[in-house]
């Protein structure tokens, strides 16, 4: 499979909404898949991911995966630098190295799910060259169409120490 690089990104900010996932304790559970859907739905659904579109610098739709305080949280939002709203939270992604991975067709979560299976499950291996470097992970939906999507799944690495 080749639809994946590496690339140096700046930082960035996400604003959004967030929620905690249960029932996992890595950045990348297969048990979190139904709950990021549900939580998505619901932002979406009720208006909150409409509310920030005047916020927005980017086409694209965000959501982030982070480890924060023990728990890992799920944030669904838009890209901006924009002062934050009142009602919204933020996730910031570091300037580094990200693995990016490419997918396209069917539904958006199962296209996320895959590629973030590929990445932890068969590229970032001990023999591969990068880590992950623990900083939030981001999921890119890039055409607006999350029943036959384009995504990006964005993960940060590092070089990994030669022992």
């Amino acid at each position: 499979m080749n639809n994946f690089k590496i690339e140096k990104k700046q930082a960035f900010r996400v604003i959004g909404f967030k929620t905690i996932l249960n029932d996992g304790t890595n950045i990348h559970s297969p048990q979190f898949s139904s709950q990021k859907t549900s939580f998505f739905k619901s932002v979406m659904d009720n208006g909150q991911i409409a509310s920030l579109r005047p916020y927005a610098e980017s086409p694209y739709g965000y959501a982030a995966v982070a480890k924060e305080n023990g728990y890992v949280n799920y944030y669904a939002g838009v890209q901006s630098s924009k002062p934050l709203p009142e009602h919204a939270v933020e996730v910031h992604f570091p300037e580094s190295e990200y693995l990016i991975l490419s997918g396209s067709g069917g539904l958006s979560r199962f296209a996320f799910d895959k590629l973030q299976d590929q990445a932890f499950g068969s590229l970032l291996t001990d023999e591969y060259e990068y880590e992950y470097s623990g900083a939030p992970i981001a999921e890119v939906l890039l055409n607006g169409n999350p029943t036959d999507a384009e995504v990006e799944v964005w993960v940060p690495v590092q070089k990994r120490n030669v022992r």
